[in-house]
């Protein structure tokens, strides 16, 4: 059982660092780096601006980090924030034109590698993989939360 978990998490890593490096063939023509995914990532998938705090949630990651991207993403012109003058901590986010261009080819780019990846597959047997890779993302969350497994 240990050997398998220990081949299910060298795979995932695999798998995760090849999707990345995919990723990064793209973000790089735009002077991009792999941080500044997962905001390009949120901003472009949601159809409404957001909050700061709502993309920290979204992205799960540290707020420093975010930030300090946010900060490079507007400074080059790829994020928008669009504020109220009366609530100046409270501005929404979201893509610029610029910032959608490159959403648009990264996402694309994911569309066209999934299509591959999953072409020989049935829809049943990728709906029962998915669900058992949630319970396991699950479980082990709750582990590193201090719950029991």
């Amino acid at each position: 059982m240990i050997e398998r978990f220990e081949n299910f998490t060298y795979l995932i890593n695999k798998i995760y660092r090849n999707i990345q490096k995919l990723k990064l063939r793209t973000l790089k023509k735009y002077g991009l780096k792999g941080s500044h995914m997962m905001c390009i990532y949120h901003l472009g998938k949601n159809d409404k601006a957001l909050s700061f705090k709502e993309l920290c949630d979204i992205c799960d990651e540290d707020k420093g980090l975010i930030s300090r991207n946010l900060s490079y993403l507007k400074k080059e012109k790829y994020v928008n924030e669009i504020t109220d003058e009366n609530k100046i901590y409270k501005g929404k986010l979201e893509l610029s034109k610029k910032g959608r261009e490159a959403y648009n080819e990264i996402h694309q780019v994911t569309v066209e590698i999934t299509e591959k990846i999953y072409l020989d597959k049935e829809k049943t047997s990728l709906d029962t993989f998915y669900k058992n890779l949630e319970e396991i993302s699950d479980k082990i969350e709750l582990a590193v939360k201090g719950g029991s497994v």
